[in-house]
């Protein structure tokens, strides 16, 4: 024959079953033969190689290759430890290949590609090296390349080209994102790996469920938003933490009046001008959000518009100070803790940022007009990750999901940030963390019930936060209008 795919083909079909007859006689075990079976460099060149014309060349080949095939399997039987009758001592005691086939799949060394969460990297840096070094020592097979690499545009990036990360991390159900992505077949679904969920709730399961199958790390920790405060600003005003809305306000009053900034706002930041109302809302508006969320009420019911004028009357007033609109979140920050402003609404994720400030810290939740604190309850994400369902270490990702929900990686990420734990086996980092968890009642989450109340015509959510909180913040709309806006982009629950 003249030309060389032929006999490649030829070849390539001999070579197949002569690993096939191999493992069926007990000469290699399993990972051995699959190894045989895959086709020798010189076997998977493109196409245009030719092999010499003389049929003999083929067989000769095959026959040098079954030799050595023959010698290379030759130390162990059917998987059972006992030298076979052939075996080659020499062979046995200094080859490789005993070697590999003491070795399972799972113990295989790979690399897994981990994306951190880029947007609180600051916070989370320190505790994950610890966490992925306790990992590693428990794993050592199992590389991990962790990089604060995710934010939205990134995740959206890696979507769009279906090149995602074998694992990243997740919201769960407090968005639709992750339902989405499910939807569309890019996460792994784990519930065939019956993790060991016997320490969490209900509720903790169901935020990583989606169509009754889990689909990430379960939760851990309590998110919510409540007021940083400068202890020593506030002690030399003469003001104290507030039991009530209105000594709430009049704290901010005689801070104004002292010239200084009461609160400081990130108003150029999307999500860190939101928190002021994402505390606002369960403090006003938690029965109606509630009702609206089940279809038994509207989002113009009157306390959300009060939730809402609340914060433009801040605005107004200047309890944000003169720069908040130019004011990213880093400068809000700083603000607050170098002594300009007297405090910050910020989410409890943030508490280890100010306690190493070295202020005077306070922290206290918002107060309703009857000195009831309900406040926004949300699960926290910083442990909550999924795995890419094209990943192709599948096994070896779930170990990192199982270490997750360890109480190992939970406690050194409590002790380093100080979240208010959820689960029972959490020792609380300090008294702050305590103080964190002083509230009356768990609220909604005001973005979480508006998400609910979206559809593929309209993401009231987005309304809310692109749409609805910028016209607030420069005094556009009323309170009342704005939930005249929610209501029309919401679509409510049919009764």
């Amino acid at each position: 024959m003249e030309h060389g795919p032929e006999n490649v083909s030829i070849l390539r079909s001999r070579w197949n079953i002569l690993a096939r007859l191999l493992h069926g006689a007990g000469r290699c075990n399993r990972l051995q033969c699959r190894k045989i079976a895959i086709m020798p460099t010189f076997l998977r060149k493109s196409e245009g190689f030719h092999l010499k014309r003389n049929r003999f060349v083929i067989a000769l080949g095959l026959l040098a290759m079954t030799g050595a095939v023959l010698q290379g399997c030759g130390g162990k039987d059917n998987g059972n430890g006992a030298s076979s009758p052939s075996a080659s001592p020499s062979a046995s005691a200094s080859g490789s290949a005993p070697a590999e086939s003491s070795q399972t799949p799972q113990e295989e060394n790979v690399t897994l590609k981990v994306w951190g969460d880029l947007g609180n990297q600051a916070v989370l840096e320190e505790p994950f090296k610890k966490i992925n070094a306790a990992f590693a020592a428990k794993y050592p097979n199992i590389k991990l390349e962790y990089d604060f690499a995710q934010n939205d545009q990134s995740l959206n990036v890696a979507l769009q080209a279906n090149e995602l990360p074998d694992l990243f991390w997740v919201q769960g159900d407090k968005t639709a994102k992750m339902g989405e992505m499910v939807k569309n077949g890019f996460l792994m679904d784990l519930t065939s790996y019956n993790l060991d969920m016997s320490r969490y709730s209900e509720s903790e399961k169901t935020y990583c469920t989606v169509d009754g199958k889990i689909y990430c790390s379960l939760p851990s920790f309590f998110d919510t938003n409540v007021v940083y405060y400068n202890k020593d600003l506030y002690e030399k005003n003469g003001i104290q933490a507030p039991t009530t809305w209105d000594e709430f306000v009049q704290g901010l009053e005689t801070l104004k009046a002292a010239g200084i900034t009461p609160i400081t706002l990130a108003g150029k930041s999307e999500w860190d001008r939101a928190w002021p109302i994402f505390a606002f809302a369960p403090a006003f508006s938690n029965t109606a959000l509630k009702a609206a969320q089940a279809g038994q009420g509207k989002l113009t019911d009157p306390t959300v518009a009060e939730t809402l004028q609340a914060f433009r009357d801040f605005v107004d007033k200047g309890y944000f100070g003169k720069d908040y609109l130019a004011q990213d979140y880093a400068a809000a920050q700083f603000a607050f803790t170098n002594g300009k402003a007297a405090a910050i609404i910020d989410g409890t994720w943030s508490n280890a940022t100010y306690v190493d400030s070295g202020m005077n810290l306070g922290r206290f939740s918002i107060p309703n007009k009857e000195g009831k604190k309900v406040v926004q309850s949300s699960y926290s994400n910083f442990m909550t990750y999924a795995v890419s369902a094209k990943t192709a270490h599948p096994d070896q990702a779930v170990k990192y999901i199982e270490f997750l929900n360890s109480l190992e990686a939970q406690q050194i990420l409590e002790d380093a940030v100080g979240l208010v734990p959820t689960l029972k086996d959490i020792t609380p980092k300090d008294e702050g963390v305590k103080e964190l968890a002083v509230f009356d009642e768990a609220g909604v989450n005001i973005y979480s019930v508006l998400t609910a109340l979206s559809s593929q015509e309209s993401n009231t959510a987005d309304v809310f936060m692109k749409d609805v909180i910028p016209k607030l913040m420069t005094s556009a709309i009323t309170g009342a209008e704005g939930a005249e806006i929610l209501d029309k982009a919401a679509t409510y629950p049919a009764q």
